[in-house]
């Protein structure tokens, strides 16, 4: 540079500065053209012409920039550009060049990370960390949750408030959420009896919740039911009785309890709120697309429902009672204890409730009515003793309809097979692009300068540098393709209403989703694992083993 340089203006002497810096970093096979460019700089006329000479060099090193990396996208992994290895080295190369792993790798991490792809890489991982979370939701759906949260209270949102709160594990976190979310809005009061989260408060407090509850649904049997069992789990911590027999008679003679269970019993309908809390999940689900399955499944599951001993219990109590007043002579009484029994259970069924609930009212409906066919057939009544025969083989129509496998176990069969073939899927795809990764930072990272030593490890390298890749985007793509009618199973479920059609449906997703994990951590699966484990292990020392003595025998052969 000549003694002028320091008379340029700050551009002039910038753009000569970043000159200079280019040619120390241009590449090795143009280099001639930037030491050129540099000498020639000196000859300019002015700061101006100086300006845009240091300009063209800069945008003649970014073309030689561009230029080489893409002649080294063109190379495989761990080949140098030409005229760099010495002649004596014939390094073992993939055979496919970078550009195409590149493209490879680029395009499958693409389709993984659009809206369906994040999704089906959430429901996958959610159903295996399931399976290691000692709560009901991982840590990661946790968070998940706590971020949705704290945004609710933030925006005041009182449906949000209301669905975190149905899932927290917190009962004081459950407790501050739901009366935000009451407070906001007065018609979300039904959550204070739709989370078994409330068995862990205290006392006073969710006993206000659950008469403030009842105040705004008079009419419903639920509520009630569930102050009915806190009265009977406090005469059950005081007495503690050791038999069933035992626990009928103190129940029997709480007139607390047994006058909560009656009002229930007439009660002019039964609602747990599971449509109230489907058609939440609904909304939510609508508008948080992000949030994982599990967080939306283990919400409905978690639904308070009254406690069905407790039920079963009270059904005995009647029909016992209608025992009594049918040998004392009171027909009337014990016609009509029966009837009210036979009555609770069929509203229990007929209202939109979970599987379990209607089992147990059928199951109190058929007691009670198979007490009408000994009651009418001791009195001679033929006609009403035939009717309450007919209930019975009724009721057992409809125990058959929801018994597991009826109906369902063809979609069930059909979402395990979907399921083995997205958890496969998954799986290979998570192999080959680790695999894929690995290979290609071995050999343009660490293999660089091994020439043909270690050959045999080479060459698996190379070809895992070679087929990795597209296994991957293969593997991805058909990730893709089996998640599609689990997105359609989550895009559809909670769009309706009936909580029943909802529970057959998440049972058989779920069902299909987790055959793969729940075999692979069950005992069996973790001893199919361990022995294969082991005998991959011998295989590959009787190989190696096996290939030492090969290569000894040669090596003599040769000497000899």
């Amino acid at each position: 540079m000549n003694a002028s340089t320091a008379a340029y203006p700050l551009p002039v002497r910038l753009a000569r500065w970043f000159l200079a810096w280019a040619v120390r970093h241009w590449p090795e096979e143009t280099r001639a053209w930037g030491l050129a460019l540099a000498a020639e700089i000196d000859e300019t006329s002015g700061a101006l012409e100086a300006l845009w000479w240091s300009w063209g060099g800069i945008m003649l090193f970014a073309r030689s920039v561009i230029a080489s990396a893409w002649t080294w996208l063109k190379l495989p992994a761990g080949a140098s550009f030409p005229g760099k290895a010495r002649p004596s080295e014939t390094p073992v190369l993939p055979r496919r060049s970078r550009l195409f792993t590149a493209g490879a790798l680029i395009a499958a991490a693409v389709a993984l990370s659009s809206p369906l792809g994040r999704q089906a890489v959430t429901t996958v991982r959610d159903s295996w960390s399931s399976f290691w979370s000692e709560s009901r939701l991982s840590a990661s759906d946790q968070r998940a949750l706590n971020k949705l949260g704290a945004r609710a209270e933030k925006e005041n949102d009182a449906a949000t408030l209301a669905f975190v709160a149905l899932r927290v594990d917190d009962p004081a976190r459950y407790a501050a959420l739901a009366d935000r979310a009451v407070s906001l809005n007065p018609q979300f009061v039904w959550i204070y009896g739709a989370t078994r989260t409330y068995w862990f408060l205290g006392r006073a407090p969710e006993q206000q919740r659950l008469e403030r509850l009842r105040a705004s649904d008079p009419d419903n049997a639920a509520p009630v039911l569930l102050a009915a069992d806190a009265v009977a789990q406090r005469a059950e911590d005081q007495k503690k009785p050791s038999t069933v027999k035992d626990r009928e008679a103190l129940l029997a003679s709480d007139l607390n309890w047994m006058a909560l269970m009656e009002r229930a019993s007439t009660a002019p309908r039964y609602d747990s709120y599971l449509e109230r809390h489907s058609q939440l999940t609904s909304s939510v689900w609508k508008r948080e697309r992000y949030l994982p399955p599990s967080v939306l499944i283990e919400g409905l599951w978690a639904g308070a429902i009254p406690n069905l001993m407790n039920l079963r219990t009270f059904s005995n109590i009647q029909i016992h009672e209608a025992e009594k007043a049918a040998a004392a002579g009171d027909r009337n009484k014990a016609e009509r204890l029966l009837g009210e029994v036979d009555s609770f259970g069929e509203r229990i069924v007929t209202a939109n409730s979970t599987i379990i609930e209607k089992l147990i009212g059928l199951a109190m409906a058929r007691d009670a009515n198979q007490e009408r066919v000994k009651f009418y057939t001791s009195a001679g009544r033929t006609a009403d003793a035939q009717k309450a025969g007919l209930r019975i083989q009724q009721i057992d129509g409809t125990l058959a309809t929801l018994r597991p496998g009826h109906e369902g176990y063809g979609r069930e069969q059909t979402f395990r097979r979907w399921g083995i073939l997205l958890q496969g899927s998954a799986g290979l795809a998570l192999i080959s692009g680790f695999a894929g990764l690995a290979a290609i930072l071995l050999l343009d990272l660490l293999l660089t300068g091994f020439g043909n030593r270690r050959t045999l490890w080479r060459r698996a390298v190379c070809w895992t540098a070679d087929y990795a890749p597209a296994t991957f985007l293969l593997s991805s793509g058909a990730f893709l393709l089996s998640f599609l009618p689990y997105a359609h199973f989550f895009s559809e479920c909670f769009s309706w209403s009936n909580g029943l059609r909802n529970e057959y449906l998440i049972s058989d997703a779920l069902i299909g989703l987790t055959a793969v994990p729940s075999y692979l951590l069950g005992p069996d699966g973790s001893i199919v694992i361990w022995f294969s484990g082991l005998g991959s292990l011998a295989v590959l020392a009787v190989f190696i083993v096996g290939r030492g003595i090969y290569r000894a025998r040669r090596m003599q052969a040769k000497q000899s």
